[in-house]
């Protein structure tokens, strides 16, 4: 087993460089935070709804030193690797066969780790901080990561590699297990008919303000109207505009410009699975955003 580790500035390398092995990649399931209002002489209490907190994510290890003084020096490299203020993005890594011994080396064959699904983690260590117990040469102990902002597993990969390059495995981008389809509909993320449909592979709903959501729309005018029939969203264009509109998270721009003003100040949101799509124009609409999972 490996963990792929990508820092917020890019840099990207895996425990197993710096003599660490990982013995588990153990995702706990979801956080939930419900809410509940009680009422006098009522039995029990109203559901007020819930929220996602946080997962936890735990990986046991141990460090393969050379010499006995040797320990020291992985345990405070492993440190510098994960002990970071700035969140970073974690991905899980597993051979495909078992062997009770590592003697294959080579990239490709069934001993080799690879990645597990297109899909990683945005973490910080836990607020308890780890220890490693010294054996001899090795060092054993377990890291805890919490997941920051959202609680869920998201695609490496957007839909606006699928509209460029379509499914191909081979990137590593994609993967069995995360909802994708063999229908080539799907995979189309930009249209220009009047009515469309837009498949989301996740099973988390995606909102503008919370996940990356990228709608740009080419060729629309005033009184432009984008409605996603499946949520009851409309977006429309209420004033002239000079060029592209582009509805990147919260922000609406005209030309680079802001543009919320010129808008119905209303949001696309996107459905897991299909969502059926109308625009009373004919109008280039593209999508990007990535999958979510619970």
């Amino acid at each position: 087993m490996d963990v792929e580790i990508t820092k917020a500035d890019g840099t990207s390398y895996r425990l197993s460089d710096h003599d660490v092995v990982v013995r588990d990649f153990s995702v706990s399931s979801i956080e939930m935070i419900p809410s509940y209002s009680g009422i006098d002489g009522r039995h029990g209490y109203v559901d007020m709804g819930a929220t996602y907190g946080s997962r936890t994510i735990r990986i046991p290890f141990y460090i393969n030193a050379h010499d006995l003084s040797d320990v020291a020096l992985l345990r405070d490299k492993l440190f510098e690797l994960v002990t970071d203020v700035e969140p970073f993005y974690i991905r899980e890594m597993r051979r495909p066969e078992y062997a009770s011994m590592h003697f294959c080396d080579g990239e490709g064959d069934e001993y080799a780790d690879r990645y597990v699904g297109g899909k990683r983690y945005k973490v910080r260590l836990s607020s308890s901080p780890f220890e490693i117990e010294q054996m001899f040469t090795y060092g054993y102990g377990e890291m805890a990561f919490e997941t920051t902002d959202l609680p869920f597993a998201e695609s490496i990969g957007t839909t606006a590699d699928i509209d460029s390059n379509g499914l191909r495995y081979s990137d590593e981008l994609w993967s069995y297990g995360m909802g994708l389809l063999y229908d080539n509909e799907s995979h189309r993320y930009t249209h220009s008919t009047r009515s469309f449909e837009i498949y989301n592979a996740g099973n988390v709903p995606i909102h503008p303000f919370q996940q990356e959501l990228k709608i740009s729309i080419i060729g629309a005018g005033e009184g432009f109207e984008l409605r996603n029939r499946t949520t009851g969203d409309v977006f429309r264009i209420t004033d002239q505009i000079n060029g592209v509109i582009d509805l990147d998270g919260a922000i609406v721009t005209d030309n680079g410009i802001q543009a919320l003003r010129k808008t119905n100040r209303q949001f696309i949101t996107i459905a897991p699975g299909w969502n059926e799509f109308t625009q009373n124009g004919t109008a280039r609409i593209s999508f990007d955003f990535r999958f979510y999972y619970l």
